[in-house]
């Protein structure tokens, strides 16, 4: 059984991190120093930095996001680590994550199809 969602007051990835008791405000300020000189999302710094695992990021993260990625990667398709080279890729060329996936021959286009068909009907 699934825990409840955990509500936030802050829509700052950051933040968030904070009030779920996973990073200090020493952490958060560090890892706003190396998101500055790396470019880098803020959370993929923390995961980097070992200072947080990806369940932690995914809980405070804002639902808003695409979750292609996320399914793909609790069907067994793809690793985490494909998923942020992936993603990484995607912030660079604009392209669809899906398109990426394909073209790297991670996933095959019939079973993104599956999981996106998926996706329409929750």
């Amino acid at each position: 059984m699934s825990q409840p969602k955990k509500q936030f007051s802050s829509s700052l990835i950051g933040q968030r991190l904070i009030e779920a008791g996973y990073l200090t405000e020493a952490d958060l300020q560090k890892a706003l120093e190396l998101q500055r000189e790396t470019g880098l999302l803020l959370g993929e710094v923390c995961l980097l930095k070992g200072w947080i695992n990806y369940d932690q990021l995914k809980e405070c993260l804002p639902s808003l996001r695409s979750k292609i990625g996320e399914r793909l990667l609790a069907s067994g398709y793809i690793t985490m680590e494909q998923l942020w080279i992936a993603l990484l890729e995607q912030r660079h060329s604009g392209h669809l994550l899906g398109e990426i996936l394909v073209a790297r021959g991670w996933v095959d286009k019939a079973a993104l199809d599956k999981v996106m068909a998926v996706g329409k009907k929750q």
